[in-house]
């Protein structure tokens, strides 16, 4: 019955909400991160309780207690109290795999099994997929280069597979590659350009609450703003599933949007500012550069089809390019010196046979 009741909400909240960059006047932006860790798993520091009060405190909307290969039930777990009413947790797995394949089993009603191993990396993400829909939840494929365990070639023959981590704020990940591996940006163009449809997921991946510090995996780094008519675990997960949020690791919109074919970009300065006033955020070290906001409008193989710094930014869709995405950057001067960097990336927006719902 919970099965044909998912089923039912799926087709009915598709009939009236859009994709992340489709705008619906009737929804709202909720805040949430997919990945954290608890001393459930034998290596983190902080007890389901504490954590989901860290980020009820915090003004998120929705949490994911996504365990190593273990369940949590939302209900086994004492809530903050006095609870706000749009806050929820959401249940989940971090399903840890062989050769080093993890990926986020959402909003699943039991455990996901783990234990399938396969010479083609490609074959242990597929059964990870699969378990994660026979559990009647969605996958997040993470950290794709945390010891390079995972390429574009080996997620590109996936099927049913929607979204991946493409910012995870563990210190160990590297998002940003390295002088022979790309990075999860590059990637995710890869993959885009050669026709998988894939929406990118920021999260903290988070083990240690109680020591704040550039190399702890702390939590606070990443997250994504989901846009949805209502918080629910099923509205939250369809509503990822097909793209419908931006993600961030400290940079705040007000719009990510499209309306009559074309994609619309406004900053939240305010709140930008007032998050980077926090001691958790730490963003991309660079060499010195210009401070201020930059957005770029980026087409096949990461091509920059248009690019402003002002606040807000538009740009007409049409049919020369597959899929534009958008992208925000915001710098400022690091304290050691140089520069660091915080982004938020908008969700593709398709024109081939992609723009179809899946």
């Amino acid at each position: 019955m919970h099965f044909i009741f998912r089923i039912l909400f799926s087709v009915a909240i598709f009939t009236t909400v859009l994709s992340c960059s489709q705008e619906e006047p009737a929804q709202h932006w909720f805040r949430g991160n997919t990945h954290a860790h608890t001393v459930i798993c034998g290596h983190a520091d902080s007890t389901p309780e504490f954590v989901t009060a860290w980020y009820h405190e915090r003004g998120y909307n929705f949490l994911i207690l996504s365990e190593h290969n273990h369940f949590i039930d939302p209900d086994s777990v004492k809530m903050p109290q006095p609870l706000r009413d749009d806050f929820i947790l959401i249940p989940g797995e971090e399903v840890s795999g062989h050769k080093v394949i993890h990926s986020t089993a959402m909003n699943i009603d039991t455990l996901v099994n783990w234990d399938f191993n396969h010479e083609h990396v490609s074959e242990i993400i597929q059964f990870q997929v699969d378990g994660a829909i026979a559990a009647n939840g969605h996958t997040i494929l993470n950290h794709p280069n945390y010891e390079w365990a995972i390429t574009a070639a080996d997620i590109l023959p996936v099927k049913k597979l929607y979204m991946f981590e493409l910012y995870n704020g563990h210190p160990s990940v590297r998002n940003h590659g390295d002088e022979t591996h790309p990075s999860t940006e590059k990637m995710w163009d890869e993959l885009l350009t050669k026709g998988m449809k894939i929406y990118g997921v920021s999260s903290d991946d988070a083990h240690d609450f109680q020591k704040i510090a550039d190399d702890e995996s702390n939590p606070g780094r990443g997250w994504v703003m989901v846009k949805s008519q209502n918080l629910t675990p099923d509205a939250i997960t369809e509503a990822m599933n097909h793209g419908q949020f931006y993600s961030s690791n400290g940079v705040f919109l007000k719009k990510c949007g499209v309306n009559n074919g074309v994609y619309s970009i406004e900053i939240d300065e305010a709140a930008t500012m007032k998050e980077l006033l926090s001691p958790d955020i730490f963003g991309k070290k660079v060499d010195e550069k210009e401070n201020g906001f930059f957005i770029e409008f980026i087409g096949p193989e990461g091509k920059v089809l248009s690019h402003s710094k002002t606040m807000q930014a538009k740009f007409k869709i049409d049919d020369s390019s597959s899929y534009v995405r958008a992208k925000v950057t915001f710098t400022r001067t690091h304290k050691a010196g140089g520069s660091e960097e915080f982004y938020a990336w908008g969700q593709p927006v398709f024109t081939d046979e992609r723009k179809k719902d899946h």
